[in-house]
């Protein structure tokens, strides 16, 4: 089912959507919300990211053929977007760095529905609520010494999540787009992940405690064309199979 969270009539909730129509919920399904007997119409409604997680963890040089990737990655390698960075389907990415090239990274992400530490396979695969899109929005590093890229990939704006949590999502097989203008930029599938779920899963809950509502973003394909640079109104999209689509337009300020 698809889980979706919401802005109607300057309030937010929670609800599931079917076809055209929400079902909306008391509150979030990893807060053990409930449905209620109200429904409203997708289209009086702005959807907003499907969680406000207390933190994103990102996998990074987690596809063959990407930048970085050596013979000697042992383990995953992941950094932390803080949960102010997170924004929802068709908000403005906005750069604060005039001199700084920006670019998108499309990604499945992965919901946490219930807390994990020290977790076994059979734990974590329990505690996977669902899938949704990441756009891992990223700039370049500067003099090279933002090592844990909290300036190059936590900015405000610059970890957009949506349109919805697909909570019976089967990622094995799902091929991740991204686009610039549609222009194709980036292009993988999901079984080509160095480190899937719930290997990841597994290992960073046996030194970093997951909390219902946290992300985990899986890592973006290889890139099919050099890379291209955000200018002021461009558009990008990221697309997986079968879970949907999330664009978002760029400015400069």
């Amino acid at each position: 089912m698809k889980f979706i969270r919401f802005e109607y009539l300057k309030k937010v909730f929670y609800g599931l959507l079917s076809k055209q129509k929400i079902q909306v919920y008391s509150d979030a399904l990893w807060n053990n919300g409930k449905p209620l007997e109200q429904f409203i119409s997708i289209n009086d409604v702005r959807i907003l990211s499907p969680c406000q997680p207390g933190k994103v963890i990102a996998t990074a040089i987690n596809y063959p053929g990407v930048t970085g990737l050596t013979e000697r990655m042992d383990e995953p390698l992941v950094f932390i977007k803080p949960s102010s960075s997170v924004i929802g389907p068709n908000e403005k990415i906005i750069s604060p760095f005039k001199d700084t090239p920006v670019w998108g990274e499309p990604e499945l992400a992965v919901v946490i529905g219930k807390r994990l530490s020290k977790a076994n396979a059979t734990e974590v695969q329990d505690a996977i609520l669902g899938y949704t899109i990441a756009n891992d929005v990223s700039c370049e590093n500067v003099n090279e010494w933002d090592h844990h890229l909290a300036r190059s990939k936590g900015a405000d704006t610059f970890c957009v999540l949506g349109p919805w949590i697909d909570t019976e999502y089967n990622p094995e097989g799902k091929q991740v787009r991204g686009y610039h203008n549609n222009v194709l930029i980036r292009d993988g599938f999901c079984q080509e992940r160095l480190w899937k779920e719930p290997e990841l899963l597994v290992w960073l809950s046996s030194w970093m405690t997951l909390e219902p509502g946290d992300v985990l973003l899986t890592g973006t394909p290889s890139r099919v064309i050099d890379r291209v640079y955000f200018k002021n109104n461009d558009i990008f999209t990221c697309e997986i199979e079968g879970l949907g689509e999330l664009s978002n337009s760029f400015i400069l300020i």
